[in-house]
């Protein structure tokens, strides 16, 4: 019945697809409605049943409590010993581990004191636990919320972060990797202007990846990411490079990719710092190589607007104009890079009657193009001042020198470091 409904060639139609589930039974809206929501639990519990299956000793844990739970202690004690085998066996070693490892702890305890009631010692190992379970994630969610009131100014403080310095002056949590890596993750985040705690985090998420779930790799690279375009927008330039370890990292572990896919913005950013450190032949791999882990509607025009800025950088000028020409770029910030790109082309080749007649047909479309925001401004200052450099009396010292002071005092202005170098 199940198989029918889930065929990926069964019927769009509710009455033809009910007909086939129950051959010679009239049409009912009930019963269809009945079917389809019992189709819903069964797809429910099979994903529920998936995620617990592959939660390391998950199903040993649980089957240790049930054994337990009927007085079943031979079948008890196998169970539990396989559960802390499947556990340790796991590379994980982060929050997960410690929420697990408490689960097994306290099972353990509830059958040990059954038989040894005045033994301490199972109550020390599940205090110690549970102060390792709270650190671990306390420590990321600090992680988490520091990069949020970064990002949207926010003054709310997340409790408790003194008392979290407190427990780290004790040396035993610093032998915790997963401690140590968000600790250091932390500080990063809390004191960007100093860049010792960014190499020591940098360190430890390359020496410790495995003991962490993938969409906590996820996190650190992005901290790590945004905290080294922060440092080079202050125009601490060395940053490139680290990025670039964490991009590179972050791709071959698959830590940037969800299912398989790669956002198209981090695409972008992935070829400009590839261009910022002149990685040109590992750009063009990567170019290539993820092209079709792309969302389906930007793959083209990310594509082909990467490949032509990697040609621009090599000074391939007329292979970079070419693919622009011959590319459909429909997000309009999208659009006017690639207009911008040809600009800087067309005045790189001294093609000056062209780019004044692109310039003209650049300013219309940026006056006409809704939605802009502050980009309009900004776009529309480049193509004027680029406009006063082609038609700029370069005999004339002065002038050069008033119009390079008004592009340098210039707040709104897009290309602002291209136009300076044309002087």
């Amino acid at each position: 019945m199940y198989q029918v409904l889930l065929d990926k060639n069964a019927p769009e139609d509710n009455e033809t697809l009910y007909a086939r589930v129950y051959p010679g039974k009239n049409w009912s809206p009930t019963a269809f409605r009945l079917l389809m929501s019992d189709l819903q639990k069964q797809l429910d519990q099979f994903l529920a049943l998936e995620h617990w299956l592959v939660k390391p000793a998950a199903v040993e844990t649980d089957l240790a409590q049930a054994y337990r739970q009927r007085g079943l202690e031979r079948h008890f004690e196998d169970a539990l010993a396989l559960a802390k085998s499947e556990l340790e066996r796991s590379p994980l070693r982060n929050s997960d581990y410690f929420v697990q490892q408490g689960q097994l702890l306290w099972e353990e305890a509830r059958f040990q004191t059954q038989h040894h009631p005045e033994e301490e010692r199972y109550l020390l190992a599940l205090s110690e636990n549970a102060d390792m379970t709270w650190l671990t994630q306390k420590l990321r969610y600090l992680c988490l919320h520091t990069a949020f009131r970064a990002r949207f100014q926010s003054a709310q403080a997340l409790p408790f972060r003194a008392e979290v310095e407190l427990m780290l002056e004790q040396p035993e949590y610093f032998r915790q990797p997963a401690v140590v890596t968000w600790y250091y993750c932390l500080k990063m985040l809390e004191t960007p202007e100093s860049d010792q705690f960014f190499q020591l985090f940098k360190t430890e998420v390359f020496a410790h990846g495995l003991i962490f779930r993938a969409e906590e790799m996820r996190d650190l690279h992005l901290f790590a990411i945004n905290y080294c375009i922060r440092q080079v927008n202050e125009g601490h330039s060395r940053f490139f490079h680290d990025v670039m370890d964490f991009y590179k990292d972050g791709l071959t572990k698959g830590h940037l990719l969800d299912h398989g896919v790669l956002s198209h913005f981090t695409f972008y950013n992935i070829v400009a710092a590839a261009l910022q450190t002149q990685d040109y032949v590992w750009a063009e791999a990567f170019i290539s190589d993820y092209r079709n882990n792309l969302e389906r509607r930007y793959r083209e025009s990310a594509y082909s607007f990467n490949l032509a800025r990697l040609k621009f950088a090599r000074k391939a000028y007329p292979e970079a104009l070419e693919l622009l020409q011959h590319s459909n770029y429909h997000e309009p910030l999208l659009n006017m890079a690639a207009k911008t790109m040809a600009i800087k082309i067309y005045y790189e080749l001294d093609e000056y009657e062209v780019l004044d007649a692109h310039l003209e047909a650049f300013i219309k479309y940026i006056r006409r193009k809704p939605g802009l925001g502050y980009h309009r401004q900004h776009y529309l200052q480049m193509a004027r001042y680029t406009q006063k450099l082609i038609h700029l009396n370069w005999m004339n010292k002065a002038e050069v020198q008033a119009l390079r002071e008004r592009i340098a005092a210039e707040p709104a202005l897009a290309e602002k470091e291209w136009l300076l170098e044309r002087f």
